[in-house]
């Protein structure tokens, strides 16, 4: 190998020593940046590594962004840096809030209640009932008499069909030969929506005696509707043939 060669391996070897050592510096650096800013605001902190961490993996993904970061590995390694600052800045964010609830809670139950309300709405209601019991007592009224109204708004006439449909199997099994039954398309005059998620299933259907003839029947039913489960449930079932 050459004087020359030695020479230019030498500088390759003491650029990239240069480089690496840069590296570092700018690591330490901005995570000292961020450090400082979460000493200072925690909840800008996070933005600004979450913003950052965003940043980063695009940069990773598509080797494109701020020029300087434009090497995926530079970018890895300030991503990761951004993503663990951002982490950090969150838990340091709940645990802060935390604290000041508690001292809140303790000073003003009533802004402390406000406040939590707009955060999460099931904490809120659970601390209700203990720092204020009579308007727990409405908001579990109003939250029951709700559900009820939004349960009673999925038991709409449009469900008869369906009411018509899912008693079927019931009438089937009543049967002697429940694989011959068939039923048409729609259901029978008295059919109806009683209210209360019940409906009235009135209809007829064809089907094997024991001596296997066809014969005709009919049926009378009362249906109820579960919207919580999407399930039904045969309350009465009267079938004639």
């Amino acid at each position: 190998m050459s004087n020359a060669d030695l020479k230019k391996q030498g500088t390759t070897i003491v650029g990239a020593f240069v480089r690496s050592q840069t590296l570092i510096l700018e690591l330490i650096a901005f995570g000292f940046a961020l450090y400082l800013l979460q000493q200072s605001n925690v909840t800008a902190q996070t933005l600004v590594a979450m913003l950052l961490f965003c940043v980063f993996v695009f940069t990773l993904i598509t080797g494109k962004g701020v020029p300087h970061f434009r090497h995926r590995g530079k970018a890895l390694l300030f991503l990761i840096a951004a993503g663990f600052f951002s982490l950090q800045g969150a838990v340091m964010f709940d645990e802060q809030r935390e604290a000041r609830w508690a001292d809140l809670r303790e000073s003003d139950p009533a802004a402390y209640l406000q406040e939590l309300r707009e955060v999460d709405a099931d904490r809120w209601f659970s601390e209700l009932s203990e720092l204020d019991p009579e308007a727990h007592a409405t908001e579990a009224a109003r939250r029951t008499a709700q559900a009820q109204a939004n349960r009673l708004a999925e038991c709409s006439n449009e469900k008869i069909a369906l009411a018509y449909v899912m008693i079927q199997e019931d009438v089937r099994r009543s049967l002697r030969a429940p694989s011959t039954a068939e039923f048409p398309g729609r259901f029978g005059v008295g059919t109806r929506n009683m209210g209360n998620c019940i409906y009235r299933v009135v209809g007829h259907f064809d089907a094997q005696n024991g001596f296997g003839a066809m014969i005709r029947g009919t049926f009378t039913g009362t249906t109820e509707y579960f919207p919580e489960r999407g399930s039904w449930r045969t309350l009465t079932l009267d079938v004639q043939g």
